[in-house]
């Protein structure tokens, strides 16, 4: 027995021990430094490692930090612009996280450190911070969907001030992901609280309703918050179908429409989304023509091949606005041109915004700051 309690007493200072161990303070070094002319600088403490690498998407390639006699190894990078940035460590080939930045997000099932930059107010990082304007909500909530049989969760934006103007109705913006996403993937990754806060407190943007659901159709929720434990893929053949999104979705509107302050109606509905979602929101407009006033493509479309009928109802019902994005070296940018073209010799009024770069994110976020300025005037 006295055997047996000293092997607990052990057991528990080992635990309480490792508790305290993880609550202890950070590292101690800053990591990554804005520096005054808008480089970063990198540190990373590794006094065994043989060579330590960084890699990031501000950054043409892997490059090599070089090791101090303190074994803190450093890089600091030619001066960058506003943007929000991603990057890892590589230690002796074994990529890492940052120990020292706390800031992190996933994309599909990878992890990196990200930081903002803003080398003025009004360049695209300074819409990515936070800044001492009045802040939305950003809620996670859970609706039944009949259609598909499942409970399924729903990330919210509402704007600063719902919840003091119990009299004023807002107008709605529905925000697909693209693939491998879910419905933390616009909140995380694009910065939506951030860019409707500060574009709202410019008056830049109408205070709106953002509805963020998970666009992949069996899935419940992000992983951590579904029912089951998975790991989110990229591609998937049964995530690239739009037919159950379009089936389901009045589960999601009916939702919203009961449970929030709605400003109901074509001309106070919008819907977008990127990749996929972008898929899915063309889709939706051909499928519910006179849903939505307001449509957004971004780097996703579906070509007006056998689809002419379902565009042309589109149009029929006039919307306030039918914005393409797609970003030049973007393979999107073939069917995104194809179908600003049909439209074109239709007569059908579109706007199709050209970026530089690719498939990424921080063209995604730039689609959405444009997009949220022309909606509801």
């Amino acid at each position: 027995m006295k055997k047996l309690l000293s092997l607990l007493a052990v057991t528990c200072l080992t635990v309480v021990a490792f508790a305290q161990q993880a609550l202890g303070p950070g590292t101690g070094l800053v990591s990554p430094e804005i520096n005054p002319d808008h480089s970063v600088t990198f540190r990373l403490y590794a006094p065994k490692a043989v060579k330590v690498q960084l890699a990031g998407d501000f950054l043409s390639g892997v490059v090599g930090l070089s090791e101090g006699s303190d074994g803190v190894w450093t890089y600091t990078t030619a001066p960058l612009e506003g943007e929000l940035y991603s990057y890892s460590f590589f230690v002796d080939g074994q990529r890492t996280m940052d120990p020292s930045n706390i800031y992190q997000n996933r994309d599909v099932a990878t992890w990196t450190n990200i930081f903002t930059l803003s080398a003025e107010q009004g360049d695209k990082g300074w819409y990515y911070e936070v800044h001492s304007v009045p802040h939305g909500t950003v809620s996670h909530v859970w609706y039944n969907s009949p259609t598909l049989g499942a409970q399924r969760r729903l990330t919210v934006y509402t704007p600063a001030g719902y919840e003091d103007s119990p009299k004023m109705k807002y107008p709605v913006l529905y925000l697909l992901h693209g693939s491998g996403g879910d419905e933390d993937a616009w909140s995380d990754l694009g910065r939506t609280a951030q860019i409707l806060d500060n574009l709202i407190a410019e008056g830049k943007a109408e205070p709106m309703i953002v509805v963020m659901p998970n666009g992949v159709w069996f899935n419940q929720a992000a992983p951590g918050a579904a029912v089951n434990m998975f790991q989110p893929t990229f591609q998937n053949s049964r995530s690239q179908s739009t037919v159950e999104v379009e089936n389901s979705f009045p589960d999601i509107m009916n939702f919203i429409e009961k449970h929030y302050r709605v400003a109901r109606g074509y001309a106070n509905t919008a819907v977008a989304g990127l990749s996929m979602g972008g898929r899915q929101s063309c889709a939706l407009s051909m499928r519910y023509p006179k849903r939505f006033g307001y449509v957004g493509l971004f780097s996703g479309v579906a070509t007006p091949e056998g689809n002419e009928a379902a565009l042309d109802a589109v149009f029929a019902a006039q919307p306030k606005l039918y914005w393409i994005g797609c970003g030049k070296d973007d393979g999107i940018m073939v069917n995104s041109k194809k179908l600003k073209d049909y439209c074109d010799a239709k007569g059908y009024p579109t706007t199709l915004y050209e970026s530089e770069g690719g498939h990424i994110w921080r063209n995604w976020r730039i689609y959405l700051t444009v997009f949220a300025q022309k909606l509801f005037k």
